[in-house]
């Protein structure tokens, strides 16, 4: 078996999608490439974000005591970064890549032009991606959320199809059993997660008219739900400290009964290993719901029925690359309250059902899986 040191340069403090995220990446390739063992050191992105290191001959000459550099899972080939010289948060220039010897692979990327994609940043993308594809020591994959397509529609076809893709890693989270003070052993749970930023994106418009409208449907929808079944009790799940404003806000439109007695705020964990606690609460529930991307997928990882809040397009994306388009709900459809409480009702009643379909669609998810590991492990092979 080789050792492999690794630098992996992602976000690994602040949303615990990103630790769920890498724990299923270390769980993949512990199974999928058992001729290496690799030891990972982590390089925190939002590091580079908050100016505290830079894209320069320091971290090219980091990079070269490396065997491997891994550029993510996460979303960083967004298009709208128009100070980078990339177009997007990967601001490595050419010429910093240029220096790295190491082989680097750009791991499960989400390509993201929903926030924009000004031509300047779609340029200086496509010079980018000329020179690491041309590159025998550079691997460049996209993830399941519908990247590929986005690639397609903004970068043309000969860029698309030289892009492979590969699952995000949250679909293969390892939760760790814990006791749950948030869950009762004679309730079902229903799990939410309220994504709490970019809400004039997620949302629409400037006056905070869509989140309320948003927030009024949903704790309508679910009161009722509650009601008609004393057997079901609500979690919410803050993924990052700017939900707490829309927990906040959708407690204030709940009722003080189903408050106090059957709603439980999950705690606020970040950081390595926290997802292990976190999802497997996820994994008790009978239903998880909410607008998050890995709320999203690590439900439909772990075979947990799920309903998706579509408030950005990458949530309907992954629901149609994973067979389970019906699983979704546009927010800002008018009829969106009459939608929920039809999926919810209807979801309740089929959860055996339901996770029947979830393991088969999982079963797709990791045959991609297995198969661009696969590569990655004949191009280690040529590289190492």
């Amino acid at each position: 078996m080789k050792d492999v040191r690794v630098l992996h340069l992602a976000s690994f403090e602040g949303n615990i999608g990103d630790n769920a995220n890498h724990n299923g990446v270390h769980e993949l390739w512990r199974t999928c490439l058992p001729g290496y063992r690799f030891h990972f050191h982590q390089l925190e992105m939002r590091e580079f974000y908050w100016k505290m290191r830079a894209f320069d001959k320091d971290f090219a000459a980091l990079a070269n005591t490396y065997d491997l550099l891994v550029i993510g899972g996460g979303n960083y080939f967004e298009l709208w970064v128009e100070h980078s010289p990339t177009g997007t948060s990967v601001a490595i220039p050419q010429e910093i890549m240029g220096m790295i010897r190491t082989p680097t692979l750009f791991y499960a990327l989400g390509l993201d032009p929903y926030m924009g994609a000004p031509e300047v940043c779609v340029e200086r993308f496509k010079g980018f991606l000329d020179m690491v594809l041309a590159s025998e020591r550079c691997l460049v994959s996209v993830r399941n959320d519908g990247s590929k397509q986005s690639a397609r529609t903004v970068l043309g076809d000969a860029y698309a199809d030289r892009l492979h893709m590969m699952p995000d890693g949250g679909f293969f989270v390892r939760p760790e059993s814990h006791y749950h003070p948030e869950l009762q052993d004679d309730c079902r749970t229903i799990g939410l997660n309220l994504a709490g930023d970019m809400p004039d994106f997620r949302f629409g418009g400037q006056d905070g008219s869509g989140v309320r409208r948003f927030l009024d449907d949903l704790a309508s929808v679910l009161a009722d739900s509650l009601t008609r079944n004393p057997d079901l009790n609500l979690v919410l799940y803050p993924h990052i400290w700017k939900d707490f404003s829309l927990i906040s806000e959708f407690c204030q439109r709940f009722p003080d009964p189903l408050l106090r007695r059957r709603t439980t705020v999950a705690p606020y964990l970040h950081g390595p290993g926290s997802e292990r606690y976190i999802f497997d609460t996820y994994a008790r529930c009978a239903l998880n719901m909410g607008n998050r991307f890995h709320t999203n997928v690590c439900s439909i990882g772990l075979n947990v029925p799920s309903i998706g809040f579509v408030t950005h397009p990458q949530i309907r994306e992954l629901y149609r690359e994973v067979n389970l388009p019906d699983r979704c709900l546009a927010t800002a459809d008018p009829d969106f309250a009459a939608n929920l409480a039809g999926l919810l009702d209807a979801s309740l009643k089929d959860l055996p059902g339901l996770r029947k379909r979830y393991e088969a669609s999982m079963v797709m998810v990791r045959g991609q899986a297995t198969a661009f590991l696969g590569t990655v492990g004949a191009w280690l092979e040529t590289v190492l």
